[in-house]
């Protein structure tokens, strides 16, 4: 499988995508969670963790590694995948994204680039997801509100009771 590079990432073998392919649409979305970082990264990475809008994350979490996000999603079962770019533990999760629920053909210059970082502060940790390379302003607009969603899962906003 082929997947893009983002544009600060070198090229390489799985991917020969350019920054020139990429649309200047992006998605972001951050939230608090009143948590260290290291708890905040073990909540991202457990596996029956359903913070991504409920789908279940399969993955090592190993750079070239394949990662995918399976579920329901209004009532639709999707499969989507990628592939793990960056793992910085307990600060950085980066990989690319393609999801076929979005009618876009299977290649590269059609993936997403993803990165979740997390920031230790006074209180806890600031979790922020970027999303570059979206097709369309209003698909941006639509992930930055799925994001806020997940994130709000995440640092446990959403009623959710908190796994400990």
């Amino acid at each position: 499988m082929t997947t893009p590079t983002s544009p600060d990432t070198p090229e390489t073998a799985t991917g020969n995508a350019t920054a020139d392919a990429w649309t200047e649409h992006v998605a972001t979305a951050s939230v608090h969670v009143a948590e260290p970082p290291s708890r905040v990264w073990a909540e991202l990475m457990h596996p029956g963790a359903r913070w991504m809008l409920g789908a279940n994350i399969e993955t090592d979490f190993r750079p070239g590694s394949p990662i995918t996000f399976e579920g329901h999603f209004f009532g639709r079962q999707f499969a989507d995948k990628g592939v793990v770019i960056a793992v910085e533990r307990p600060h950085l999760l980066h990989f690319t994204h393609f999801s076929p629920l979005s009618d876009l053909e299977d290649v590269p210059e059609n993936y997403h680039d993803i990165r979740i970082t997390l920031e230790p502060d006074d209180s806890g940790t600031v979790v922020t997801v970027l999303q570059q390379n979206v097709d369309t302003a209003e698909h941006a607009a639509r992930s930055e509100g799925h994001w806020r969603t997940a994130l709000d899962t995440l640092a446990h906003r959403d009623g959710a009771p908190r796994r400990r």
